[in-house]
């Protein structure tokens, strides 16, 4: 009987752990919806929430879907990173391109600079 309860009473508290850990992952989904910026993971986020909702409602199989849950998580994050790479790279990019059309606008310039130069020259003599 002893064995019985004390069963009982650690599934209790690991169901209790479970929905801590759930509660804590959905309050982290709505952390990597801010922390998404770029908009590039939205629909990753709500199918981790749509997860973790499962997770909630499932007392057999809560813990392989939060497994799953966490692992999309992890997947949200890098792929957070990588917009956020990939904007800063075409800033870069953009950034680029304007300093090298004004080189070539500065070189032209320089260009028919002489030429109007030895232009003028050669009516002064």
């Amino acid at each position: 009987m002893v064995a019985l309860l004390s069963m009982a009473g650690a599934a209790n508290a690991d169901s209790n752990d479970l929905q801590r850990e759930i509660k804590a992952q959905q309050s982290a989904a709505n952390d990597l919806l801010a922390l998404d910026t770029h908009k590039a993971v939205a629909d990753e986020v709500a199918l981790l929430k749509t997860w973790l909702d499962e997770a909630w409602n499932k007392q057999g199989r809560a813990r392989e879907v939060l497994d799953r849950c966490l692992a999309q998580a992890d997947l949200i994050r890098l792929k957070i990173a990588v917009s956020k790479i990939t904007a800063k790279a075409a800033a870069h990019e953009r950034a680029a391109r304007e300093a090298k059309d004004k080189v070539n606008s500065t070189q032209k310039a320089l260009e028919d600079a002489i030429v109007k130069k030895k232009a003028m020259e050669m009516n002064a003599k």
